[in-house]
């Protein structure tokens, strides 16, 4: 009947009405909910915005110039370089590896080198771009076999370690006027072949490390020693198997583990061992009683190699993370000293009886002999974008002089 009807649709329309009243409650709920969390995403960007605004910005112009000449890739031939002129004829007479050092200092952004004075004993210090002596710093009281430069990266601050036949290393601060920041008396050994710094990142302490000559056969003669640059102190021996004498020293930060290690070159091996651990990494060896003089860190292919020079004219490339032989180059028989990267097809070795330095071709190991200008045996060479001639080398040798080389 029609009664019916009429309550039947009367009851359809409350329905109706409380589903609708129900749809607005549900979409009040959700149109709310977006809105918090709207509010809560314009909270977060204004959070954000107002840090940006008050963050310090630390790379300034300078740094940017500093980062581009020290990060400068070498692209010339390096066959081309030729003899241009001696910069020092007062270099030291002895030492190897280290007989000079040249640096980009992050205070001004200038090319500096800095030659142990034979005569004197003092470290003389030339602004690269004319060739003036600028400073010679004393504090040495003998001939000095080794001046290499570092900087710490965690506040830029720089110095120089040199040492001297009567076994003292001096760190000088360079960020503080070249002032002296140790004198350490390193005492046993007969002289400090190589040295170095390290800054570790994940350690609040810095480091020294010095090697040297064992002609005794002595433990204590054959110790490399690991100091405080914090405070000077000594903190331990570093593992030297066989009371050899180490030549050189390298530090390497292992990526894969996040560890730093120091490599010794040695008479018979390379000695690889964790800087602040006991753990022996690896011994390389390749070539029977024979004298690893020098070498350099090669990154390719997302990996680390060893590139070293020996006494026997062999250049040896490890690959450090297998810990094997990567490639072997023969330079038949010459006595071979400083090793450097030129870049990543070229390397340069000091042919040490030749006076002269040899040109690799790491592709095809093909080798370029460059004519000899040294009259006596040739120790050192080291690289530089020079601030007046680009894509340089410099080369010092018994005959006290430091060379300039360019490629015209």
């Amino acid at each position: 009947n029609v009664n019916n009807i009429k309550e039947e649709i009367n009851k359809l329309n409350n329905k109706i009405k409380e589903k609708e009243k129900d749809k607005n409650i549900n979409e009040k709920k959700i149109d709310d909910k977006i809105k918090e969390e709207l509010n809560k995403i314009e909270n977060n960007i204004n959070i954000k915005f107002n840090e940006l605004k008050n963050i310090k910005i630390n790379k300034t112009i300078h740094d940017i110039k500093y980062e581009n000449k020290i990060n400068y890739e070498f692209k010339k031939d390096p066959k081309n370089l030729r003899f241009k002129q001696n910069i020092t004829t007062t270099n030291t007479y002895g030492g190897w590896n280290d007989k000079f050092e040249i640096f980009i200092s992050y205070k001004d952004n200038k090319e500096y080198l800095v030659s142990p004075n034979t005569n004197n004993y003092k470290l003389d210090i030339f602004n690269l771009i004319n060739n003036q002596l600028i400073t010679s710093l004393s504090g040495h009281n003998n001939h000095i076999w080794t001046i290499r430069y570092f900087i710490n990266n965690k506040n830029k601050n720089e110095y120089l370690i040199s040492a001297d036949d009567n076994k003292i290393v001096i760190i000088w601060d360079i960020t503080n006027n070249y002032n002296i920041k140790y004198t350490i008396n390193t005492k046993y050994g007969h002289d400090i072949y190589s040295s170095l710094l390290i800054f570790p990142h994940n350690s609040d302490d810095n480091y020294i490390i010095t090697s040297t000559f064992n002609d005794s056969g002595k433990d204590e003669d054959s110790a490399t020693k690991l100091y405080s640059l914090n405070n000077g102190n000594f903190i331990k021996y570093i593992n030297n198997t066989n009371n050899n004498s180490i030549y050189y020293l390298l530090s390497w930060y292992n990526k894969r583990n996040n560890k730093y290690y120091i490599i010794q070159f040695s008479y018979k091996k390379i000695i690889i061992n964790n800087l602040l651990e006991d753990e022996l990494y690896s011994e390389l060896s390749n070539e029977p009683e024979d004298i690893h003089f020098s070498g350099f860190i090669y990154y390719k292919d997302n990996n680390d190699y060893l590139c070293s020079s020996s006494y026997n004219g062999y250049i040896n490339i490890w690959d450090l993370y297998n810990k094997k032989i990567y490639k072997t180059i023969n330079t038949n028989g010459c006595k071979l000293a400083h090793i450097i990267e030129w870049n990543k097809k070229y390397i340069i070795v000091a042919d040490y009886n030749n006076k002269s330095f040899k040109i690799i071709d790491i592709d095809n190991n093909s080798i370029y002999n460059i004519n000899p200008e040294h009259k006596d045996k040739l120790a050192c060479v080291k690289k530089i974008n020079h601030p007046k001639y680009g894509e340089s080398l410099l080369s010092a040798a018994e005959d006290k002089t430091i060379k300039l080389w360019t490629i015209e």
